[in-house]
């Protein structure tokens, strides 16, 4: 009933099908934003670059206290970690610096909220800051 070549074409034509499937973007979250950090500066000393900020003050009502922080350090453009810190901190510690590579460090702050739907995110993130060294 099928030869091969029908059945090729007929995957090709579903897959080529799925790709026209139209979804919703989610443009953004319910609430008001989260403000990103402020005062991003970094200090080296040997091995060792302290990262501090100074966390918004402006917090969205809805906004469970306190903040946590996410730190991404990128080395010669690879992620070597993402870190969330607990307890509104406004310093990270990273060790092992090397003055041969170079590092950016993009910090955000990190809200949760409470919500009831199943298919909504209880956290929120700020948009990222980010210093390069």
């Amino acid at each position: 009933m099928f030869n091969k070549k029908s059945v090729y074409c007929l995957v090709f034509f579903v897959d080529l099908m799925q790709g026209c499937v139209s979804d919703e973007i989610i443009d953004a979250k319910p609430g008001e934003a989260l403000p990103p950090v402020e005062n991003l500066i970094y200090r080296i000393e040997g091995t060792t670059v302290e990262i501090n900020w100074v966390l918004p003050q402006a917090i969205p009502a809805d906004i469970i206290l306190p903040l946590s922080v996410q730190v991404r350090v990128t080395v010669d453009g690879q992620i070597a970690g993402t870190f969330v810190l607990q307890e509104a901190p406004e310093s990270y510690v990273y060790q092992g610096y090397d003055p041969s590579k170079s590092y950016r460090v993009t910090v955000k702050a990190i809200g949760n909220v409470n919500t009831s739907e199943a298919h909504r995110s209880n956290i929120r993130y700020s948009l990222g800051r980010t210093t390069s060294f």
